[in-house]
This record gives C-alpha cells, structure tokens and sequence, in this order.
C-alpha cells in the first residue's frame, strides 16, 4: 500500500523537475544571449550585459537545487523513512525561493510575485504530502 503523502509528492517532484529543466534551459540561453552581447558590444553598455549573467547564474543554481529537490521527492516518496528529510527539503525550497525573490528585487526592483508565489505554493504542498507520510510512519 502506498503511503497517503507519496503520490502528493510525487506529483510535486514532477513539476520541480520540469519547471527546474526549463528554467536553467532559459537561464542557459540569456547567459549565452547577454555574453554574445556583451561581447559584440565591447563597451560601458556590453560590460552591463555582462554584469547581468551574475543574476542567472544565481538562478542556475535555484534552478538546479530545484530539480533536486523534486527528483528526491518522487525517488524518496514511497518511503516512510524520509519523510522528515523530505519535510527539510520542502522548507529549504521556500527559504532559497524567498532569498531569491529578494535577491531579483534587490537588483531588478521588480520580480514577478506570481512565479514565486507558485513555487512556494507547490513547496508548501511539498511539506504537506512529506508531512502526511510522516504521519502515517508514526
């Protein structure tokens, strides 16, 4: 029987790896774009282009720890035993959403509210179908 958490998760675990792969494949593509740029430019104006892939290498790495987290999620979620585990993972999925969103903001002055209000619903549910196993380990 498969545990009441595990097919929320899985579902979850899913959509990080999907939103995860698209995400560094459009972050890939505006380094490349913003480095062509920069380089074509060759002046005050390009080194600002330049300047911009900082940005996307921080979102690289969310989006990296994002697939992660999901592929865990569906690998671990018919499994009683890393329902706490999974439980910190959601958490630090909401916590490096967060820190990003302010880290665009700081930088950008706007940030779009809706993507990450996304991304932290479906890490709550994360924690929710960890915590529902985490029950029913009990």
């Amino acid at each position: 029987m498969e545990a009441k958490g595990s097919t929320l998760l899985k579902v979850v675990g899913y959509i990080f790896v999907i939103l995860g792969i698209v995400s560094l494949c459009i972050q890939i593509g505006g380094l490349i774009s913003d480095d062509i740029i920069g380089t074509v430019q060759g002046n005050a104006i390009g080194q600002m282009f330049i300047l911009d892939s900082g940005s996307l290498a921080v979102g690289m790495l969310v989006s990296v720890v994002e697939m992660a987290a999901g592929y865990m999620a569906v690998k671990m979620a018919s499994n009683l035993l890393y329902a706490k585990t999974l439980m910190y993972y959601g958490i630090g999925m909401i916590v490096i959403f967060v820190v990003e969103a302010m880290f665009y903001f700081q930088e950008n002055g706007n940030v779009s509210w809706l993507a990450y209000g996304i991304v932290i619903v479906l890490s709550i549910l994360y924690i929710i179908g960890a915590y529902m196993n985490k029950k029913e380990a009990k």
